[in-house]
């Protein structure tokens, strides 16, 4: 019997890149693991940034309504579905009403794990905490994993993320909050931060999506200079070239080493 995965991606905190969790790691990750379509729900009043990925073949979209409504019964209906599941949660009041939700009606036990993004504010970390200790008060088994958004490269990650791992040098004796999670629940995952993640949104599709296309750029771009095709569209498929590359590069790096973390942490 095939197994379905219920995975909310949620943080209180604005700006933090659920949207990107959910879309470019999440969505990909359970994709690749069935090889079917996943269902995603944008929960969200504020925002659409599902609408960027309306050309996506990983998932079936539907953006849901939260102001106003008894969420309750419409979380039931999507964490009973016999399908993988990510459900984008907005932030604000929108992520509050939506755990509220998920813990009263109970279906917080639907759930296979939470997400919960953040970048290297202090706000961030803090809300981070905070949605971990509700999630685990009320579900003290549900998994959790932390995901580090916008990691420059050129940094140690102890380094940017101080505030959330802790000061590595001690400089600034800062403990971390990490170290007021549950030791076994003290997992994290990193997506760096790259073009080749804005302009794969620009094109409608995940860059998971991109890396693994089929395309022959090459004889394309080659046929163009041959051809002597204008410099505006030779510069286009070179462009293009370089984004495929980029993408592979990335996927491979990045996202391959935090699907495999994901995958431990559900299994």
């Amino acid at each position: 019997m095939q197994k379905f995965y219920k995975i909310a991606v949620i943080n209180t905190k604005g700006g933090v890149g659920k949207s990107t969790i959910s879309m470019q790691l999440v969505a990909p990750f359970l994709y690749q693991k069935s090889q079917n379509p996943v269902s995603f729900f944008e929960l969200d009043d504020e925002n659409e940034d599902s609408i960027s990925f309306e050309k996506s073949r990983l998932v079936w979209l539907e953006r849901i309504g939260v102001a106003g409504q008894d969420l309750r019964e419409e979380l039931r209906d999507i964490l009973l579905l016999e399908n993988n599941i990510v459900m984008d949660v907005g932030a604000n009041k929108t992520a509050v009403y939506v755990l509220d939700a998920l813990i009263d009606s109970g279906m917080v036990y639907a759930l296979d794990a939470v997400v919960i993004p953040l970048m290297d504010g202090e706000l961030d970390a803090t809300s981070a905490i905070h949605i971990y200790q509700k999630l685990k008060n009320a579900n003290s088994e549900l998994k959790t994993v932390f995901a580090l958004n916008r990691w420059n490269e050129m940094r140690e990650i102890e380094s940017q993320f101080d505030i959330f791992l802790g000061d590595k040098y001690g400089f600034f004796d800062t403990k971390g909050v990490i170290n007021y999670i549950d030791e076994e629940d003290r997992n994290y995952l990193v997506l760096a931060d790259s073009d080749a993640i804005k302009y794969s949104r620009a094109f409608g599709i995940t860059l998971w999506e991109l890396a693994n296309m089929e395309l022959d750029i090459d004889e394309e771009l080659k046929r163009a200079i041959d051809e002597g095709a204008s410099k505006e569209e030779i510069k286009r498929l070179s462009f293009k070239k370089s984004l495929k590359s980029d993408c592979e590069r990335y996927n491979e790096r990045i996202l391959q080493k935090a699907f495999k973390k994901l995958e431990e942490i559900l299994d």
